[in-house]
C-alpha cells in the first residue's frame, strides 16, 4: 500500500494537496482521476510513499484517507514542466495546484486529451533569452532561418503568438514547403482539427514546427530546441484570471529547464526586456536596430478650433476630411481608430454633475446603441467591468434634469460623424458588437479586403486582424487614447504607432488637441533607441518595473468589511517591516468600495516571507504581479 500526494487540478483553488491510499504506485507527474467532494477530478501526483514509512503520522491523524481509484493507463506529465511549476511557486504566490491547472492545455486538465508522452529533451542549448527587434517581414526571415537551422539538426521549433488570428498569420508566413511539418493549436480549432494536431504533435519520427497561443504552449516534445515568442510585448501573454500568470515568464523558465535557445520578437520590445538587453542579461539577436524603416508616414494634425454655439465640436477636421476623401476617390482603403466602444464612455448630468455608474464595479457606464428587431434604435448603459448592462436613463435620477451629456468619444460617435461627411461610402465597424466571435471576425476582414475605396472603424481589438490592403489610417482623437489609465500608457501609445505604420501602406494620421511631445517626434521618425531611453529615466525616476515589481491587492465590499480586510493585511505586513500603499479606486460607490494596496520591492523573488504571506490570504482578495493598471 502507498500513500499517494496530489495536487487537484481546481480553477482558482486553494487546496494545496490532497492524500489518498493506494494499491498500486504512481511516478510524480501521473495524471489521476480523483474523488473530490462527490465529483470526480484530474489531479497530478506529487509524491508517493509505502504505508511502513508513514505508520506515526497516520495514526497520529485526525482524519482518514480515501482509497485512490485504480487508474487505467495514466499519462504523466513531464519533468521539466513540474520543475518550472516549482520555480514558479517561489515567484508567484499562487498555489502550485492553481499554477499547474493554468498551465495545463484545456483538453488535458478536462480528462478529454492524455498529456502526450515525449521522450525526454536531451539539449544542450544556450537558454539566455535572446531580444529580436524589427519589423514584422524581417522577424519572420529571422524565423525562417532558425526553423531551417533546427531542422537540419532534427530539431523541433514552438513559436508562440498571442492570439487565434496570429496562429492563421503564422502560418502563412512560414509554411512554405514545410506545410506536411507545420502543426498547429488555437482555441478555435474544431474537435477533429485538434485530434490531428495531437496526433501529429506525438509523431516523433520527425521534426515539426509548432504554431500555438499561450493555452497550448507547455505541450513538449522531446526533441524541441528553439522558442520563439512573437509579439513579445503583447498585453495577451498576461492572463486575466487567477493565477494571473505572465506566460512570456513562463516560457522563460521552460527555456532554462529544457536547455532550450529562447527568442523574444518583436517591433517594439518592452521596456523591462530592453532594459535586460541593455544589462547583457538577455542577448540581442543580430543587430539591435536605433531606427525602424516602415512603410507609411506619420503626420500629426493640432486641432486649435475651440467649439461655440454657433461653430460646435468638430471631430474630423478640415485636413483629415481632405486626405480621407482624396483617398476614397483614388479606391482605396481607410481605417479609423477609435480608442472605446460604444456612443460615448461616460454619460454626466449637465445640471449636477451626476455620473452614471454601474452599482456592481462602480466604472462609469458606457453608453451603447443597439438597433431591435424591428430596427429601431435603443440605447443601453454598459459596464466594460461587471458586463451589466441596462436601459440608457432619460433623466438625471439626482436631480431629476433631461440635460444628460455625453462625455468621450466611442466609435459608435465616429461612425455617425463618417456618415455626415461620406454618405455613399460603405463604412464597416469592427468592435464587440459586430465582431462577437472568431469566426465572424474573419468575415468582417475578409469582405473588407474585396473592396475598394472603403471606411473601416475599429477599437483596440482590431489589431491582430487589422487587413491588408490599408492606404490611410488614422486614430481620431489621440487625446482618447492618452486617457486610458495605465501606467505603461507611453508604452501601448508608441506601439500602437509603430504598428498602424507597419500595417498601413501610404499614411498614418493623427490627431490631437495639445502640443506635440518627444513621444510623437520618436514615432515620426521610428526611433525606438531614444523612446526607451526616455521611458527608463521616466522609470527609474518614479521606480516602476524594472526597477521595482508591483505587488497589487485588491478587495471590495461595504465599508465595514473593506476594513477589516485592511486591517487584515496590513497585520500581515507588519512583521516583514514593509508598508503599502493603500488607497481607494475612484470609481468605487459609498455602499460598495474598492480598496487597492500597492507594495513595492525590488526583487520579488528573493523575498519568501512576502510570498508565503501573500498566498495566507483569504480567496476574496486578488492579487496582481506587475499588472498594467494599479488605479
Amino acid at each position: 500500500m502507498f500513500v499517494i500526494e496530489v495536487i487537484p487540478l481546481v480553477r482558482g483553488g486553494h487546496m494545496e494537496s490532497l492524500s489518498y491510499f493506494s494499491s498500486s504506485d504512481y511516478h510524480l507527474g501521473t495524471c489521476v482521476s480523483i474523488p473530490v467532494r462527490g465529483r470526480t477530478i484530474i489531479g497530478i501526483v506529487i509524491d508517493s510513499k509505502p504505508v511502513s514509512s508513514t505508520k506515526t503520522a497516520l495514526k497520529a491523524a485526525t482524519f482518514s484517507l480515501r482509497k485512490l481509484p485504480e487508474q487505467q493507463n495514466p499519462a504523466v506529465l513531464g519533468q521539466h514542466l513540474l520543475k518550472t511549476v516549482a520555480d514558479l511557486y517561489k515567484e508567484n504566490p499562487a498555489k502550485s495546484g492553481t499554477i499547474l491547472f493554468a498551465l495545463l492545455p484545456p483538453d488535458v486538465r478536462n480528462g478529454i486529451v492524455p498529456y502526450p508522452v515525449t521522450s525526454p529533451s536531451m539539449n544542450n542549448e544556450d537558454s539566455t533569452p535572446q531580444i529580436l527587434s524589427a519589423t514584422t517581414p524581417e522577424r519572420f526571415i529571422a524565423y525562417k532561418s532558425m526553423i531551417r537551422s533546427a531542422f537540419a539538426h532534427r530539431g523541433s521549433v514552438t513559436l508562440v503568438v498571442p492570439t487565434t488570428p496570429a496562429v492563421d498569420m503564422a502560418f502563412e508566413r512560414l509554411s512554405q514547403g514545410i506545410s506536411d511539418r507545420v502543426i498547429r493549436f488555437s482555441s478555435h480549432q474544431t474537435k477533429k482539427e485538434r485530434s490531428l494536431s495531437y496526433n501529429a504533435f506525438s509523431d516523433l519520427t520527425r521534426a515539426t514546427l509548432t504554431i500555438t497561443t499561450p493555452n497550448f504552449a507547455y505541450l513538449d516534445r522531446g526533441d524541441c530546441t528553439c522558442i520563439i515568442i512573437e509579439e513579445a510585448a503583447s498585453s495577451h501573454y498576461v492572463m486575466r484570471a487567477r493565477p494571473n500568470l505572465d506566460h512570456r515568464e513562463v516560457l522563460k523558465l521552460l527555456a532554462k529547464n529544457t536547455n532550450r535557445n529562447i527568442i523574444l520578437g518583436d517591433a517594439v520590445t518592452r521596456t523591462e526586456d530592453e532594459y535586460k538587453r541593455r544589462e547583457d542579461i538577455y542577448q540581442t539577436y543580430n543587430e539591435h536596430p536605433k531606427r525602424l524603416s516602415l512603410p507609411a508616414n506619420l503626420t500629426i494634425i493640432t486641432q486649435s478650433d475651440k467649439p461655440t454655439t454657433e461653430s460646435p465640436f468638430q471631430l474630423f477636421s478640415p485636413e483629415l476630411t481632405t486626405r480621407i476623401k482624396n483617398t476614397l476617390d483614388g479606391r482605396h482603403n481607410v481605417f479609423l481608430f477609435a480608442a472605446r466602444r460604444g456612443i460615448a464612455p461616460v454619460v454626466a448630468c449637465f445640471d449636477c454633475g451626476y455620473i452614471f455608474r454601474c452599482p456592481d464595479s462602480g466604472t462609469p457606464y458606457s453608453l451603447l446603441r443597439t438597433h431591435g428587431e424591428n430596427h429601431t434604435e435603443e440605447r443601453w448603459f454598459i459596464s466594460s467591468t461587471s458586463g451589466k448592462r441596462i436601459r440608457a436613463a432619460d433623466v438625471c435620477p439626482v436631480c431629476g434634469s433631461w440635460r444628460l451629456r455625453e462625455r468621450g468619444i466611442g466609435i459608435q460617435h465616429v461612425y455617425d460623424e463618417c456618415q455626415k461627411l461620406f454618405p455613399r461610402t460603405l463604412i464597416t465597424v469592427f468592435d464587440h458588437t459586430t465582431a462577437t466571435t472568431h469566426k465572424r471576425a474573419l468575415a468582417i476582414k475578409n469582405d473588407f479586403q474585396k473592396q475598394k475605396g472603403g471606411i473601416m472603424l475599429g477599437t483596440q481589438m482590431i489589431m491582430p486582424y487589422l487587413p491588408d490592403n490599408i492606404t490611410l489610417s488614422s486614430i481620431v482623437s489621440l487625446d482618447a487614447v492618452r486617457a486610458i489609465p495605465t501606467w505603461r500608457a507611453d508604452e501601448s501609445l508608441f506601439r500602437l504607432l509603430i504598428n498602424l505604420r507597419e500595417k498601413t501602406d501610404k499614411e498614418v494620421i493623427i490627431q490631437t488637441r495639445n502640443e506635440t511631445d518627444d513621444l510623437l517626434l520618436y514615432a515620426t521618425r521610428g526611433a525606438v533607441d531614444r523612446f526607451h531611453d526616455d521611458e527608463l529615466a521616466l522609470r527609474k525616476m518614479l521606480n516602476y518595473p524594472p526597477f521595482s515589481t508591483f505587488v497589487f491587492i485588491t478587495w471590495q465590499g461595504s465599508p465595514t468589511m473593506v476594513q477589516e480586510t485592511e486591517n487584515l493585511v496590513q497585520k500581515l505586513l507588519a512583521p516583514l517591516e514593509i508598508k503599502g500603499q493603500f488607497y481607494t479606486n475612484p470609481n468605487s460607490t459609498i455602499h460598495k468600495l474598492l480598496r487597492h494596496c500597492l507594495i513595492r520591492v525590488p526583487n520579488l523573488t528573493d523575498n519568501q516571507p512576502l510570498i508565503q504571506a501573500l498566498r495566507s490570504l483569504p480567496p476574496h482578495i486578488a492579487i496582481s504581479i506587475n499588472p498594467d493598471r494599479i488605479v
